[in-house]
């Protein structure tokens, strides 16, 4: 009797001890109110984050490469993160869209029609892509007017659909473009045939879609703080992998992308390829997907300013079983329906677009292995902050295809090509690691993960390991030929380990190709040096130099100094400190004139003789459209300010 006593005395204390240190963690956990964010994060389902972030540290004690840390809910960050922006909208201020297609057969809902509208007739037409030519698209005629409804055949693809009526029954009261995804019959067999030859030969123990939906220049933090819908669903509803010490290899798209796509470096590829040239020469993942039996599809919505297109030649063929940039062109040709800076098409979001194509390409294929990407440019790549004005889009989009089953078969991507490169929070001290933090989510299926629990520990692991793109190729290689625990085929690249396999403690930016303007482990500004002191000019003087020496003097104005604005002392990345030991290294950022153009570089000075040199990557902090159209699209462009501007 007593013994039972003491038992329920026992339990009652443990339960008492338990609730209060609850109560003490929450209290710790209280999320952030600023007036200006309240409505949005009181309620937030990442509000706890904040002190989460505070504590992770405790996790990294053994790892060599830590990035520096900061507060992602700096309450002078959150002033400038965008939060407050409502969902986009886009059907208000432009046409209704009164189509739609059901299977093969566009549709009319009428009753779409704004005000008094009356609808007279709709025709559609095709939109193909020249044979040869990534820039440019043709139109067929137009079809035989229609008022309800028209069937199309599996050759249509791509299309424009009008509707008139009004008084003179000729004035258009509807547009719309849409993507299809046609079954090639006289490719379906060719891929059945490849999906029995990769079963044949390499006796995969599972065959899972592969899902890519990438964001341009979007960081982890800002991704966090903007789209708490989409991070708490993925994060607590689906089990995802956030990895947290992502790391890129370059600060624009490209090269992030080749080191996803080719596992290769720019600098490698431009040993025997230059922006003149064709680039279907690259090897890029898509064709091993499509040897092996997949359907592939690329989508992306900036087509004359993406990755592989801004300043090159691209593509003689599409790279993918289903591309459309077709669609893309026709859109960005139409007058006015491309709006609200890029965000807007017609009456729907671009993303909209993006994720209903990539949505139907999942649904038209669902008994077969599929790999598809899209990557959305316009909304983020100027202002990372519009991440917030779709959140709930891509949350939705996650939702469709758990309820549809897809998330049952498929790893999905969320993803990120880079940091933040310009913008008021870019030029803060946070933004100097959101500039080379972009974010990658992975979300698997349980059941895969439930099957191979040393796979799951080793995803667990890597995301508080140092990671790039070249990694995340290197786990999709091992995907399409994957053999559970047994050893895998030797197929390697030059670079990355593949995050199925646990990533080293002591991995450093070097043994990840990281280069050392983009390395962030250890990095911290460990002082601002007097901007007025000799040494800082010295500094500044340096960089003006290596700006001057980007830019082209037949066409660009000569800068001169407007501010020196920061001279920062850095300490240097683990992985470079026996390389450098002997200079002294400083973030150095100013701006010029003409123009007000802000520059951020790294420079070198040795404290003996005092010479300088300068990293070759200096960055822009400021955008730069409307100053630099003097000289052809590239990289050059945003060290120019051309002469005959007004700006001064």
């Amino acid at each position: 009797m007593a013994a039972a006593k003491w038992s329920r005395k026992l339990f009652y204390f443990i339960v008492l001890l338990v609730v209060a240190i609850t109560a003490l963690f929450l209290m710790r956990d209280t999320p952030i109110t600023f007036e200006h964010v309240k409505s949005r994060w009181n309620s937030s389902p990442v509000s706890g984050l904040q002190s989460k972030n505070n504590r992770s540290t405790t996790l990294l004690q053994n790892v060599t490469c830590i990035f520096p840390h900061v507060d992602i809910f700096d309450p002078n960050i959150l002033k400038l993160a965008g939060l407050d922006q409502k969902t986009l909208k886009c059907d208000n201020d432009f046409l209704p869209e009164i189509t739609y297609i059901d299977g093969l057969t566009i549709r009319v809902n009428a009753s779409k029609l704004k005000g008094n509208s009356s609808l007279s007739s709709c025709r559609y037409r095709n939109i193909t892509r020249l044979p040869y030519q990534d820039y440019s698209v043709v139109f067929s005629k137009w079809s035989k007017n229609f008022t309800k409804d028209i069937q199309l055949t599996d050759e249509h693809e791509f299309l424009h659909v009008e509707c008139y009526g009004g008084k003179k029954k000729d004035e258009v009261i509807s547009k719309a473009f849409y993507s299809l995804v046609p079954k090639r019959k006289h490719l379906e067999t060719l891929y059945d045939v490849r999906v029995k030859k990769r079963m044949v030969e390499f006796k995969p123990a599972e065959t899972l879609n592969i899902i890519g939906v990438a964001l341009d220049g979007l960081p982890r933090h800002q991704m966090i703080r903007a789209m708490p819908k989409t991070y708490k669903l993925l994060t607590e509803k689906l089990g995802s992998f956030d990895f947290s010490s992502h790391g890129q290899v370059a600060d624009n798209t490209f090269p992030n992308f080749l080191a996803l796509l080719s596992g290769n470096s720019d600098t490698e590829v431009k040993r025997w390829w230059d922006f003149k040239k064709p680039e279907d020469a690259f090897d890029l993942l898509w064709h091993d997907f499509e040897k092996a039996g997949y359907r592939t599809l690329y989508t992306e919505d900036y087509p004359r300013g993406a990755g592989f297109y801004w300043g090159k030649r691209a593509f003689l063929y599409p790279q993918t079983s289903y591309w459309n940039r077709p669609l893309e062109l026709a859109m960005l040709d139409e007058p006015g329906f491309i709006r609200r800076k890029a965000a807007c098409a017609g009456p729907r979001p671009v993303s909209e677009y993006q994720l209903e194509y990539l949505t139907r390409f999942l649904d038209t294929f669902t008994d077969k292995p599929v790999a598809g990407v899209t990557f959305i440019i316009n909304l983020t790549h100027d202002d990372s902050t519009k991440a917030a004005t779709i959140d709930e889009h891509i949350r939705n989009f996650y939702e469709t295809l758990n309820a549809k089953g897809h998330l049952k078969k498929s790893l999905v991507m969320f993803f990120s090509d880079h940091g933040q490169r310009w913008g008021k929070i870019r030029q803060t001290y946070n933004g100097v690691l959101e500039s080379r933090n972009p974010f990658l989510i992975l979300t698997f299926p349980q059941w895969f993960l439930q099957k191979y629990p040393e796979l799951a520990r080793n995803l667990k692991t890597n995301t508080r390991r140092l990671t790039t793109h070249f990694d995340t190729r290197q786990m999709l290689i091992d995907l399409l030929y994957f053999r559970g625990l047994e050893p895998l085929p030797p197929f390697r690249g030059r670079h990355g380990i593949s995050l199925f396999s646990e990533i080293a403690a002591n991995r450093t930016c070097q043994d990840a190709s990281i280069p050392s303007n983009q390395c962030l482990c250890g990095q911290n500004i460990q002082k601002f040096l007097d901007t007025n002191s000799t040494q800082s000019r010295s500094l500044g003087d340096a960089l003006l130099k290596a700006v001057k020496a980007k830019s082209d003097p037949s066409k660009c104005e000569e800068y001169q100094l407007g501010k020196l604005l920061q001279v920062g002392a850095l300490s240097l990345p683990t992985a470079w400190k026996g390389e450098k030991k002997q200079f002294i290294v400083a973030s150095v950022r100013l701006t010029v004139e003409p123009g007000g153009a802000m520059f951020e570089g790294t420079v070198n000075m040795n404290p003996d003789t005092k010479q300088t040199s300068v990293a070759s990557n200096i960055e822009r902090l400021n955008m730069y459209k409307g100053e630099v159209e003097c000289l052809p699209t590239s990289r050059e462009q945003m060290y120019c300010y051309c002469k005959g501007n007004k700006k001064h």
